[in-house]
């Protein structure tokens, strides 16, 4: 069993442009922090590893309209394209809703906000822990956070 671990983990992993594997955790940060740079809300990672036999981690976030959901997956698919990962499979990039990015190890949810409310996904996998996440860069960060959503009143 742990081999086919390894395996998943170096098969879902690329060699990055310097030369280093990237783990399950560290290609969940590096897609939270694209979103966050097309300005994505409300970013958080969960860890569905335990629950899931087909994923370790769920980034979670939302975007304005269906164009910004399209920027956001666009974003995430083109750079991580750029180092070796692709996605393994996913929705159409011009859902108006939600849209699913499939990288192996890491699934990206990006959802319109009256969808992410719907289909509440951090309640659903409410058991999971859900892992610290600071973007890198000051900007459209005071939406993103690694705890609950605040009311949309404040």
């Amino acid at each position: 069993m742990m081999a086919t671990e390894e395996k998943q983990t170096t098969e879902a992993t690329a060699k990055s442009t310097d030369d280093e594997r990237w783990s399950s955790l560290e290609l969940a940060r590096r897609i939270a922090e694209i979103a966050t740079d097309k300005k994505a809300r409300r970013t958080i990672l969960l860890d569905v590893e335990e629950a899931l036999q087909v994923t370790d981690y769920f980034v979670i976030t939302s975007g304005r309209n269906r164009r910004h959901l399209a920027s956001i997956s666009e974003t995430v698919a083109k750079e991580l394209k750029q180092v070796g990962i692709h996605r393994l499979a996913g929705t159409p990039m011009k859902d108006d809703n939600w849209v699913v990015l499939d990288f192996g190890p890491v699934v990206l949810h990006v959802f319109s906000p009256q969808a992410r409310e719907f289909y509440d996904l951090e309640n659903l996998w409410g058991d999971c822990e859900r892992i610290a996440f600071e973007p890198t860069e000051e900007g459209d960060d005071a939406e993103t956070t690694t705890e609950a959503p605040a009311d949309e009143g404040e």
